[in-house]
């Protein structure tokens, strides 16, 4: 895996936020492999938005030179844009779902009073599928610290990926898929063996 992983492990040295020169040194240091990762992970983050392939990453991109979006010290390259990718997206859903959906009002109060973790969920996949939440795919995701193809696995599940695309995304196929589910289970079975719960 490149040094450019999801979740970021270099440390931040005084706090504070990337500036400009930072920022374009940050980008120009994805791998070949990161970008292609990117350009997988946009494919999953475009259903439900009327963007086409290439419209999200680019808006993330340009979000993130022009400093729209502030980019915190230690968090690695692959980690924000796609944090940014992920917000953008679910900022056009929710404003899809006010202009579409009868009792606009009611559900967007609803969505932020949402619960992060169900009691009664105990399987990443299913909290993950309860409730599609930026604090609870970073939360799971920051167990699997270094490990791409766990985080990749969840942040498919949090997108409802399945099958071919969620091997896909993964890039893995379907024995070595199964394996990184079991890794993914064992592990936070591990850590919250009775459940994740309301903090």
């Amino acid at each position: 895996m490149s040094q450019t992983g999801l979740v970021g492990s270099e440390p931040a040295p005084s706090g504070g936020f990337l500036d400009s020169e930072e920022i374009v040194a940050a980008l120009d240091s994805l791998s070949v492999h990161d970008k292609f990762k990117l350009k997988e992970v946009e494919k999953v983050f475009l259903r439900g938005t009327d963007l086409s392939a290439g419209d999200l990453l680019h808006e993330a991109m340009c979000a993130v030179i022009v400093g729209d979006r502030k980019w915190p010290r230690g968090l690695a390259p692959m980690a924000f844009i796609i944090q940014t990718m992920r917000s953008l997206t679910s900022h056009k859903r929710a404003k899809h779902r006010r202009e579409t959906a009868d009792g606009g009002a009611a559900q967007d109060a609803a969505d932020g009073a949402a619960v992060m973790y169900s009691a009664k969920a105990s399987d990443p996949e299913q909290i993950l599928i309860e409730q599609e939440s930026e604090d609870t795919v970073s939360a799971i995701q920051g167990c699997f610290d270094g490990d791409e193809q766990a985080q990749m696995l969840v942040l498919g599940w949090s997108e409802g990926c399945r099958g071919k695309e969620l091997r896909e995304l993964v890039g893995v196929d379907q024995a070595a898929l199964d394996y990184v589910i079991k890794r993914v289970r064992r592990a936070m079975l591990k850590r919250y063996p009775h459940g994740w719960k309301k903090a």
